[in-house]
């Protein structure tokens, strides 16, 4: 016997801020799910904030609660499911914040999908803060947007490349430095072993930022599972918003369904 579908908290790419979600909404919500996505700390309607994983946290555990009224944040879908432990899923950045939310609590979290992850290590994951600050400090904060939309997103709809375009433009470079470096070394702020609720790693398949070996070995790391959405690259809920919303639904549609223990 299926159950209402528990509250979906969405956490947005680097750089992005909670409108980048407004494509996959529609197609997320079907069903009048109770959808909530966030702008994190220095992002968005919270541009002026510093960015901390620690606040970031913070702000998903607010918007998780009953009630909850976050800065930056759009609802979408009635309020009767508030109350229920969330589905979160975070993209990229937002990936590392999930992570971090669902292991200090768990009781808050009902299932866990990261998108776009993990990131790079090693000596790219060490140049890449100060090679990005380079190029701000060359190009600009709208040159600089305009390169990495261009050199990430795989959409052709000019309207999904703005949307990410125009919030990583209105970020400010300490924010884009800061949040990077948090990304990067995400072990520091959240462990890569069992997280003991469902989880999944979702990847575009055409995501040349995180290979396939790196995303099936996070999550057998987690205890997780894998899934691949056709035809999108690394920001796969801008790229390919219905098929990134069937992907989730298969992996939550199965929880409900699944027998009782």
């Amino acid at each position: 016997m299926t159950t209402r579908a528990n509250p979906l908290l969405l956490l947005h790419t680097w750089g992005g801020d909670a409108a980048t979600w407004e494509p996959a909404l529609r197609h997320l919500g079907a069903g009048g799910r109770h959808l909530k996505a966030l702008d994190l700390p220095g992002h968005g309607a919270r541009a002026a904030e510093p960015f901390t994983v620690d606040g970031a946290v913070g702000t998903a555990l607010s918007a998780s609660a009953a009630g909850s009224d976050v800065v930056g944040s759009q609802d979408v879908g009635g309020p009767e499911n508030v109350l229920r432990p969330v589905d979160v899923v975070g993209s990229g950045l937002g990936a590392l914040v999930a992570l971090a939310l669902a292991q200090r609590h768990p009781d808050r979290v009902r299932s866990l999908t990261l998108v776009g992850f993990p990131p790079a290590g090693g000596a790219e994951a060490a140049r890449r803060p100060a090679d990005t600050r380079a190029a701000l400090n060359r190009d600009g904060a709208a040159l600089f947007a305009r390169n990495y939309v261009d050199s990430t997103l795989l959409s052709a709809d000019p309207a999904h490349r703005d949307l990410l375009r125009r919030s990583m433009a209105g970020t400010r470079p300490e924010v884009l430095i800061d949040s990077l470096r948090a990304t990067l070394g995400w072990t520091a702020h959240a462990r890569p072993g069992p997280v003991g609720l469902p989880c999944q790693v979702l990847r575009g398949a055409r995501d040349h930022r995180v290979p396939a070996a790196a995303a099936d070995a996070l999550a057998e790391r987690l205890g997780g599972g894998s899934a691949v959405v056709p035809g999108a690259g690394h920001v796969a809920y801008l790229d390919e918003p219905e098929a990134f919303a069937a992907a989730l639904a298969a992996f939550h549609d199965g929880l409900r369904t699944a027998p009782a223990d």
